[in-house]
């Protein structure tokens, strides 16, 4: 089932094959503009009946309808249940794209009862920022019209504007459509590396690779030019590259990366500011007019930092890591991690926190626990190019940790930070993993910023950028392609020697009942003190660490929060917190 719900990324040599299928907004011009999405694929032995997109010029257009099938009351979004479609419809949706809220049942009988009410296609609105994919159930092989997906975030702008009128969605391959079109899809432009990045990091010689795959989905032969340019906060061109291609046939494409015919420089950093830094793609057809050009230009962003590096973006507002999005699918455990192999300003640059956002299902975060790791990633694999089965998790060597307890509800879905116990450095060319876990996945997930997508950099680097790892079970390769975690690394350029004089060190179960396991990079005899957060002592003994670990009983402990503070016999110490239920 988790295969089915999480989006893995498609290797270097097939992600752009099937980019005319698109879901458009056509009218009113509020809303034209390409969705992210998922679709009920008869061609991959899904079980569906829907049409296949992959045949060029197989596609609906036409006006959206809410469903109704007269069932009362409201589902956890707040919206009709009667508009999840789970009975059959009382209203007639002869020619339109039905709309339907996710919940309750399966979607492929959600999508018959639309078919079965005269809709011409059936647009899902997930209850997620997310798109996943959708399995086709009992019904699915009854179904003969298409079938998409939309976010929570998208499908929320559609049914905001059907209220203002009528709204025209296009779906399906717009291949040979028009004489004269060219295009390409944001998950097929190369961005930054990061999203955030300091400014020291930005001076030391920061580049990334500049590239973008486009298609002649017109019917006519044309040459293209794709121009790739990065302004600087105050809108300089930085950044200023065109190429220009020799007649692209219809329905072939122009792969513009590095080794291949046509390539764009790399773009690299030099006198770097703090501010927010813009890279666009234009795509034009020399001597003629695109006739449909909606796609023809991309815009992605990264900021210069004073000291945070991230996958995500900032946000303009609070100056933070930007966070939108809070997906999950976990039972047991969820772990979401980026990936960390750089070179950095000095040989004493290192991670002091991190930044991360917290949210729960229920708005209720206090005294929760997440626990922040660094490990160094000392697997033997190299790229992905093999698969994402051939990248492997089993040299994982913990090099900092914290168990960070959330204070009060009022954090929920903002951005907080948790320093390490002591500053972790970072060695050049050393792979990391740097991950929060909780294991209370049911109710508590982590932040994203889900309005940039790293599609292309994970298959032109084929490097994992943002794995997930699901039930302690199986990694991913991220949510809905390669996604951008709002986790960000607070980095310190000259880490000194009292700062490195301390030991991460964690306890769990955290919180604990009556007991719970000190763990410590360390051996031999420690002396623990615990402190309620006024600074009182409660009790203090020693410890026998053995492999590392010693067992606490705190069973004479009022309910709180707990300073576990442990001094080893070399003189360094590790300092963490543990709630006691």
């Amino acid at each position: 089932m988790k295969k089915l719900l999480l989006s893995i990324s498609v290797l270097v040599t097939a992600y752009m094959s099937n980019a005319q299928i698109i879901v458009r907004g056509i009218s009113p011009q509020t809303i034209a503009t390409n969705y992210q999405f998922d679709w009920a694929d008869p061609s991959n032995a899904s079980g569906w009946s829907t049409p296949d997109w992959n045949v060029p010029g197989n596609y609906v257009q036409d006006t959206l309808m809410l469903v109704e099938d007269g069932t009362p009351g409201t589902n956890a979004q707040g919206h009709p249940i009667s508009q999840e479609g789970c009975s059959p419809l009382t209203n007639d949706l002869t020619g339109k794209i039905a709309v339907i809220y996710r919940n309750t049942c399966n979607f492929s009988a959600k999508a018959l009862n639309a078919q079965n009410a005269g809709a011409v296609g059936v647009i899902i609105i997930n209850r997620d920022p997310e798109t996943i994919g959708m399995a086709a159930g009992t019904n699915g092989a009854s179904v003969t019209i298409p079938v998409v997906m939309l976010s929570s975030i998208d499908g929320a702008a559609l049914v905001a504007e059907m209220a203002n009128g009528a709204v025209e969605v296009f779906m399906g391959n717009k291949q040979n459509l028009f004489a004269n079109d060219g295009g390409s899809n944001a998950s097929d432009a190369l961005i930054s590396r990061y999203g955030s990045i300091p400014l020291t990091m930005a001076n030391n010689g920061y580049s990334f690779a500049v590239g973008l795959q486009m298609y002649n989905f017109g019917s006519a032969d044309n040459n293209f030019t794709i121009t790739a340019e990065v302004k600087d906060p105050s809108g300089t061109s930085v950044y200023n590259n065109v190429i220009t291609s020799a007649p692209i046939v219809s329905g072939d494409t122009l792969a513009a990366f590095a080794g291949n015919t046509y390539s764009f420089p790399d773009f690299t950093m030099a006198n770097a500011v703090v501010g927010e830094y813009t890279l666009t793609y234009n795509i034009a057809i020399d001597g003629a007019t695109d006739e449909s050009d909606y796609d023809n230009v991309f815009t992605s962003t990264f900021n210069v930092t004073n000291d945070v590096l991230s996958l995500a973006r900032q946000d303009a507002t609070t100056g933070k890591v930007l966070v939108n999005s809070f997906p999950s699918n976990a039972t047991t455990s969820y772990q979401a991690c980026m990936t960390l192999q750089d070179s950095y300003p000095t040989a004493n640059t290192a991670v002091e926190g991190l930044y991360f956002a917290v949210s729960s299902s229920n708005d209720t975060i206090e005294n929760e626990a997440v626990t922040a790791e660094i490990f160094e990633w000392n697997d033997t694999w190299t790229d992905v190019t093999g698969g994402w089965s051939t990248v492997t998790f089993d040299a994982l060597n913990q090099v900092g940790s914290i168990d960070y307890v959330c204070s009060s509800n009022a954090d929920n879905g903002l951005v907080v930070y948790a320093p390490f116990t002591a500053p972790v450095l970072l060695n050049d060319t050393q792979r990391y993993l740097v991950c929060l876990t909780t294991f209370n996945p049911t109710l508590i997930s982590f932040g994203f910023d889900n309005g940039i997508t790293y599609d292309a950099n994970y298959s032109i680097y084929a490097q994992p950028i943002s794995p997930v790892n699901i039930d302690a079970t199986t990694w991913y390769s991220g949510w809905s392609g390669t996604s951008a975690y709002s986790l960000g690394l607070k980095l310190i350029n000259n880490a000194g020697v009292a700062d490195l004089n301390s030991v991460d060190g964690v306890a769990y179960p955290n919180p604990a009942n009556d007991k719970v396991t000190v763990s410590v990079d360390a051996e031999g005899l420690a002396k623990l003190t615990v402190s309620d957060i006024s600074g009182k002592i409660a009790f203090s003994n020693a410890l026998n660490l053995v492999n590392g670990k010693a067992d606490v009983n705190i069973s004479t402990l009022d309910a709180g929060i707990y300073v576990f503070n442990v001094v080893l016999e070399n003189g360094k110490t590790s300092q963490f917190n543990v709630v006691k239920k």
